[in-house]
């Protein structure tokens, strides 16, 4: 018996060495081999029963903007038209840097010779020919030495002639010792300079005036005749399929797609949270109109085009609709990166999925210095502050942060 029971004890340790051999050779096997996919940010939960939103919404709201005269409804349209308005990195590359975004209306706002995207003298032009709506943009190259600038607008009229008018009326009021006029080839537009380094062109699509305003780093007429053209032409090739929406049909415009709105920030409680020079209450955007209000146009188009960008609204927080978790990392990534003197801002308590920074320079649609880009699921919301007097984030900042994270993680969204 004891000589079968040794007989049999190298038996078993060779087994034991066999069956640990082969799973450390697997093991190996699949330490080694490659998994297919590739690896994705997961979001940290947050405790929302403990953030700090101060008098802000923690939950979706119902979003019931009033509109209380034709103007109001306007902007509707006004947003829309934002989609056909050609950025102006896409006429020249360098030229990214964003100087003012806005819809239009005939307001002081947006006609005026000191803070105004237009001259004073041209409100009366586009009230008399009933403006309706408006898309504009400006951009720069960042540059003292070499200035390069592009400004595009576009405006809507009731009829053809009336916005032909406008234009006739604009070019008039802008006589001037020195101007003259500058022939565009090829290109039904008027235009015009003094210094040959900067000039204005204006066109005519259906009951679409087209404006526009370039300044080139020296005076060169065939430099600038060619920049003016670019303009016009990129600009009318982007309208091509721009039909007016007939002003009885301005309501049935889509105004909250999947209640985007409510799950976005809304400026009710601070008129800060307002675009400077946009109405008060929010509205909805596709990536190509939201795109203009980003401060790097070419920098968030890939951004947009990467993170499948969808649906973009703006109130008093800025929420963007992505393709999945993984693009909405991807998207608050870009729009957290840090120019030369930014600097890193902590993180509200408790959210740490947030990436706050503090601009060297305000951003130029609300002056915000300080963002907060927060994620969940497929949305990424961007929070805002302007400096205070001793330069830094009011102490409602990190509130509103919160209540919009909030906002989102009880959305049932994902």
């Amino acid at each position: 018996m004891r000589r079968i029971r040794e007989f049999r004890r190298p038996r078993t340790a060779l087994v034991v060495v066999t069956v640990v051999t082969t799973v450390l050779a697997f093991g190996i096997a699949m330490a080694s081999s490659t998994v297919p996919g590739r690896p994705i940010p997961g979001m940290t939960p947050a405790d929302v029963s403990k953030l700090i939103v101060g008098p802000y919404p923690s939950a979706p709201i119902e979003y019931a903007p009033t509109y209380s005269v034709a103007t109001d409804a306007y902007q509707i349209e006004s947003r829309r038209m934002m989609t056909y308005l050609v950025g102006p990195d896409e006429i020249d590359p360098d030229v990214t840097y964003l100087g003012g975004a806005r819809v239009l209306d005939t307001s002081d706002a947006n006609f005026d010779d000191t803070d105004g995207p237009f001259p004073k003298a041209w409100q009366a032009v586009a009230q008399h020919n009933r403006m309706i709506a408006g898309a504009y943009i400006w951009r720069n190259n960042n540059s003292v030495r070499a200035r390069k600038h592009i400004t595009l607008a576009v405006m809507r009229f009731p009829t053809e002639p009336a916005a032909r008018a406008a234009i006739d009326g604009f070019a008039d009021a802008l006589a001037a010792p020195g101007l003259h006029p500058i022939p565009i080839v090829g290109v039904d537009a008027r235009a015009s300079s003094i210094t040959d380094a900067k000039g204005q062109v204006f066109a005519v699509h259906g009951v679409y005036a087209i404006v526009g305003h370039a300044v080139i780093p020296r005076a060169d007429p065939a430099a600038l005749e060619v920049r003016l053209r670019a303009m016009v032409q990129a600009q009318l090739a982007r309208m091509a399929d721009l039909t007016p929406t007939p002003l009885e049909d301005l309501p049935d415009l889509p105004i909250n797609p999947d209640n985007i709105l409510g799950l976005t920030l809304p400026n009710k409680y601070d008129t800060s949270d307002a675009d400077q020079f946009e109405w008060n209450y929010g509205g909805i955007y596709t990536p190509a109109g939201a795109l203009h209000y980003e401060r790097d146009g070419a920098a968030a188009r890939k951004a947009f085009a990467a993170a499948g960008v969808d649906l973009v609204a703006r109130n008093a927080a800025t929420v963007y609709r992505t393709r999945d978790l993984a693009a909405a990392f991807g998207l608050q990534a870009a729009l957290t990166t840090l120019g030369r003197d930014d600097d890193e801002f902590p993180n509200p308590p408790g959210i740490t999925d947030a990436h706050c920074i503090q601009l060297d320079e305000p951003e130029p649609i609300r002056q915000y210095t300080y963002l907060c880009v927060v994620v969940y699921g497929r949305y990424v919301a961007v929070i805002g502050a302007e400096a205070r007097f001793s330069g830094g984030a009011p102490a409602s900042f990190p509130q509103r942060v919160s209540a919009q994270y909030s906002m989102l993680a009880k959305s049932g969204q994902s």
